[in-house]
């Protein structure tokens, strides 16, 4: 394995919008709704997808805590979809992402990882390269919303030639 690492840093907008948007309630006052007993706060995540035959699915992903040393030994896209994940708990957890080449496969050398705060989600942009799912510490839950068309289309693996190595 390489003996390069790469330092995980915490979650904000301008740092992930390459790869996609950062979902959380932040400050703003937001617009009332259900006859003023509650505030809608929109979303800069739009959940796009490239084909008229996708269907919205929502799924929960329960995901085993993994213990340090984090290694990333492969990751996956969704040509045809964003992908959100939202945590339905205080967790911690790790994103880590990755620009494609210019032939499409995932440049391990860009890659990017994030702390979100527990109070955060992420939308991965189509086609974006992206860890599976890393929870830190605990089991933990995430909503899981994007578009599927079936047929084994929806999601692509790559294995990377050396791991990635996270510090958390």
């Amino acid at each position: 394995m390489s003996e390069e690492s790469l330092q995980a840093r915490p979650l904000a907008s301008e740092a992930f919008a390459p790869f996609g948007a950062v979902i959380e309630a932040g400050p703003a006052p937001g617009l009332p709704v259900n006859a003023g007993t509650a505030r809608r706060l929109d979303q800069q995540a739009r959940f796009g997808h490239a084909t008229g035959s996708a269907l919205p699915a929502l799924a929960i992903y329960r995901c085993s805590a993994q213990p340090p040393p984090l290694f990333v030994p492969l990751v996956e896209r969704h040509p045809f979809s964003s992908q959100s994940f939202l945590p339905m708990g205080p967790q911690r957890y790790l994103v880590v992402v990755l620009p494609a080449l210019p032939g499409g496969a995932p440049d391990p050398a860009g890659a990017r990882a994030f702390l979100p705060s527990g109070r955060q989600g992420v939308t991965y942009l189509a086609g974006t390269w992206h860890s599976p799912m890393i929870a830190l510490d605990q089991e933990s839950d995430f909503a899981m919303l994007m578009w599927e068309q079936g047929g084994g289309r929806d999601t692509e693996t790559f294995d990377l030639a050396t791991p990635l190595r996270v510090l958390v």
